[in-house]
């Protein structure tokens, strides 16, 4: 796992309201790396956010609004938030009272340093 996967995960968890964060394979739905608390399953929210993130790009495309950014999902306990991020996206797990402008600015920064990433090859 890239120390900047590490490094994005462990900053965007910090965020007050965001309860877990992962960097995720966006084709396969798989964690490249993860911080969540014991009660959450990161296979699962992988698979979601992974799916979501991929049939919202292709729906997004094909509407011709050009690439998607970010893609929010409420639920009664909460919120799920992935930007994209190349190949891979980041997810962040969000309470239902948290601040989600900052969380989305915080995850679009974490999608840009994990891009660079990916680029650079580190």
């Amino acid at each position: 796992m890239s120390d900047a996967y590490r490094d994005a995960v462990i900053r965007l968890s910090h965020v007050p309201g965001v309860s877990g964060a992962m960097v995720v394979d966006a084709v396969a739905g798989v964690a490249v790396a993860q911080e969540l608390t014991p009660d959450v399953s990161g296979t699962a929210i992988g698979a979601l956010a992974g799916a979501l993130f991929g049939r919202s790009a292709q729906a997004t495309e094909g509407a011709g609004l050009g690439e998607l950014d970010v893609v929010q999902l409420r639920a009664d306990g909460g919120h799920v938030l992935v930007a994209g991020a190349g190949s891979l996206i980041v997810v962040a797990l969000l309470a239902d009272d948290a601040q989600i402008g900052r969380v989305r600015m915080e995850a679009q920064h974490s999608a840009a340093l994990v891009r660079q990433a990916m680029e650079t090859g580190f």
